[in-house]
């Protein structure tokens, strides 16, 4: 007995539409294009179908004994559990295709740059190279000495520089104290480095200070002799003038008994003489007093005199003194920079590139570069190759998976980064590829558990992330790419 197809099926039933719609137009060459999927699904369906129905009977009663109904149902069974297998899987990985996502990246080939320019070391002053401690592709710490350079000159420049200093400061100390009034205190550089020559100016202060005294006790001396003397003349004042008054006094009362003889003109004339004399005594003293008061006014003005003296000579020679501390002080600290450059350090941590002066006892001019060191720092900066189909999906601080070609990314892995700029325009090689120049920066600046180092130069695939999508959409792509390119040729 035949066995109904699919196939046979759907033309019985499109026979059945052109019979009921006999003015309905038949198919032509774009019809059967269109049905050509339709016919593939039925060709296939109808297979699977005839290895399911080979040989089956319209009913049991075919079948010549239970055996051969028995293995046509077991074969019957694996068919259809193969379909049903076969769709469940179609099914299941539309759906995960569907739903799925997937990274979409840029990619680009990056090779590590320093993230700061190459230092170049040059020598201020020059001089003779006294000895060198590094040798090119070794790998210094900032502020590690590099080269030596022979600083006799300095050093004995800086000597006398100090030495000088040293008394300046101690002869400071000494004005400072004379100026003021002060105790003499040596400063702790001069009692550490020179304590001579604290004692030496703490004795000038001394003998300053007796000279000091010397003159204003003199001063004192005749200030206390004046003032003994005006206590003396005022004493003679008050005498005089009280015995001026009594004389004066009994010359008004004696005076009207001349007249009636009681005493003579003799003794009238003795107390004439008398008032005279005291009176004469007290205006004497009154002048020596105002003498002696200018005397003591002047005694105290040379004890001021003397101090004022001294200590505006102090003053001035401090001024002096103190300008001249400030120019040593910046002298030294001119030399001490000097000696210190003598010593040639490594600005940052890094690798020296090029030892320009190889020759210990050789000459660096002034001026002139002696190293140049590629700075290393904790993170690595790539300069990336973008296309420019690519560049409309970058933008900064996307993550970046950086993979080195010096390490096997299987084993070693790579490292994480982020997207810091992006160029402005596109640059174009010596072969005339155009691209755009990204930089990249890494999270570390070694590789694996070993950390492999990483050097300027080694060359690196990068992957931008740009985005997600689906397993059906990345598939899909080629063909909507088509849809929109169909047909459109001029």
């Amino acid at each position: 007995m035949s066995k109904p197809c699919v196939k046979d099926a759907l033309d019985a039933e499109a026979e059945k539409t052109m019979l009921n719609n006999p003015g309905a137009p038949k198919h032509g060459f774009f019809g059967n294009l269109l049905r050509a999927p339709r016919n593939l699904f039925v060709f296939f369906f109808d297979r699977i179908l005839d290895g399911a129905d080979k040989g089956k009977p319209v009913q049991r009663s075919d079948y010549i004994g239970n055996a051969e109904w028995v293995i046509h149902e077991s074969q019957a069974r694996g068919s259809r559990i193969l379909l049903w297998t076969s769709l469940l899987a179609t099914m299941g990985l539309l759906v995960w295709a569907g739903f799925g996502s997937i990274d979409e990246v840029v990619r680009g080939e990056g090779k590590v740059v320093p993230s700061r320019q190459v230092q170049i070391i040059q020598s201020l002053d020059g001089g003779i190279v006294q000895e060198i401690l590094v040798r090119p592709g070794q790998e210094v710490e900032a502020g590690e000495i590099l080269l030596k350079i022979d600083s006799t000159r300095f050093t004995s420049s800086l000597g006398e520089n100090n030495a000088e200093y040293l008394s300046l400061l101690a002869k400071s100390a000494r004005l400072k104290a004379l100026a003021t009034g002060e105790p003499f205190v040596t400063p702790e550089e001069v009692l550490k480095q020179a304590p001579g020559l604290g004692e030496m100016e703490r004795n000038a202060w001394q003998a300053r200070n007796t000279e000091l005294n010397a003159t204003v006790n003199v001063a004192r001396e005749q200030l206390k002799q004046r003032q003994e003397d005006l206590r003396e003349t005022i004493a003679k004042r008050d005498q005089a003038s009280a015995s001026c008054g009594l004389t004066s006094r009994e010359l008004q009362v004696t005076r009207p008994l001349l007249k009636s003889g009681a005493v003579s003109e003799v003794d009238l004339l003795r107390l004439q003489r008398d008032v005279a004399r005291y009176c004469g005594e007290q205006k004497g003293a009154e002048a020596q007093i105002d003498r002696f008061q200018a005397s003591i006014k002047e005694a105290e003005s040379k004890i001021q005199e003397a101090e004022l003296n001294i200590r505006n000579q102090a003053r001035s020679e401090l001024s002096e003194t103190n300008t001249k501390l400030a120019t040593l002080r910046e002298g030294k600290a001119a030399l001490v920079d000097r000696v210190k450059l003598a010593e040639v350090r490594a600005p940052v941590r890094g690798t020296v590139k090029t030892l320009f002066n190889n020759t210990v006892g050789g000459v660096v001019q002034p001026g002139k570069d002696i190293i140049e060191i590629v700075p290393k720092d904790d993170t690595l900066l790539l300069e990336v190759r973008i296309q420019p189909r690519d560049i409309g999906f970058l933008h900064a601080d996307q993550k970046a998976e950086v993979k080195f070609t010096a390490y096997d990314f299987a084993i070693y892995g790579g490292l994480e980064g982020r997207v810091e700029q992006i160029g402005a325009d596109t640059v174009t090689d010596e072969k005339g590829n155009s691209y755009y120049v990204v930089r990249v920066r890494t999270d570390r600046s070694t590789v694996g558990d070993k950390l492999l180092p990483i050097i300027p130069g080694m060359v690196a695939e990068v992957h931008i992330l740009t985005g997600k999508r689906t397993v059906l959409q990345y598939l899909l792509k080629p063909i909507l790419r088509a849809k929109s390119n169909a047909f459109t040729e001029r």
